[in-house]
């Protein structure tokens, strides 16, 4: 469908929606802000938007799959992307060994990746493309990601009011809380097995930098074996071409020198 461009002359913020006025010079179109998308902010007059013209069921015209052109991102975007960059930053760390590994980081890991899995699965929504199943986003919560659904769900505006998914979210934060609560009673039961599973995890990490640098030594070498190779060839084709002409200027050379002969047994 072909995208429109217009700006943006007039809009009510508390019950969201506007309308643009197209470049084409045409009638002025309808724009909610269920129409946007999820990770920008709210328009604001005299915004340049691109977006497709749809028909609603009372056949009249609106905007549809609108943008607002450029750099025009949600608060909640910039800290996720802000959040996502610092924990790279975080791991990058850890695997260095300069700082030390905190089970709090899966939470944080787990609440990143779900709060992309709400944002792609309400982009489909607004889209009607490919859903993201609800046993998806529940396991992702399951596995440490809750707290990044509890921020994402009043954003997004997405599962908030869907009570039987509402149910199950519940139960699952209530289940991580009693889990730390038994884990913070008898945290001397589990000290022992943190432990060893920080030693295993560095170790890991220090066999898989072993294993790095030794692949990387191996294609060096093996650059090297195909340079020293191709320059080898090289010279060989340099010794080839040499033999190939070096008859031709002897028999030149001897052909002269009979020709002199010649020349002074004539004389």
């Amino acid at each position: 469908m072909k995208r429109e461009k217009g700006t943006l002359i007039s809009w009510n913020n508390d019950k969201g929606y506007g309308f643009i006025r197209p470049d084409n010079n045409k009638e002025d179109i309808f724009l909610h802000v269920k129409s946007l998308a999820h990770n920008q902010r709210h328009p604001k007059v005299k915004d340049v938007l691109m977006y497709e013209v749809a028909v609603d069921k009372k056949q009249q015209h609106y905007a549809h799959s609108a943008k607002i052109k450029g750099i025009a991102w949600s608060y909640f975007t910039i800290i996720w992307s802000s959040s996502t960059i610092l924990f790279g930053i975080y791991v990058y760390f850890v695997l260095q060994q300069r700082l030390p590994f905190h089970p709090i980081a899966i939470y944080a890991a787990m609440s990143l990746l779900t709060i992309w899995a709400y944002s792609r699965d309400k982009r489909a929504a607004r889209l009607g493309t490919w859903r993201t199943p609800e046993r998806r986003l529940h396991i992702f919560e399951m596995l440490g990601g809750w707290p990044g659904a509890l921020l994402v769900q009043p954003c997004y505006g997405h599962k908030s009011r869907k009570i039987k998914y509402q149910v199950i979210f519940w139960m699952i934060v209530a289940s991580h809380g009693v889990l730390w609560c038994h884990l913070l009673i008898h945290q001397d039961m589990y000290q022992p097995y943190q432990h060893a599973a920080t030693k295993k995890a560095r170790s890991f990490v220090n066999q898989a930098k072993e294993e790095i640098l030794r692949l990387s030594e191996m294609i060096n070498s093996e650059d090297a074996l195909i340079n020293t190779d191709h320059a080898e060839t090289t010279e060989q084709v340099k010794t080839v071409r040499r033999s190939i002409i070096t008859p031709d200027k002897q028999l030149h050379v001897v052909q002269g020198e009979l020709n002199d002969k010649f020349k002074t047994g004539i004389e």
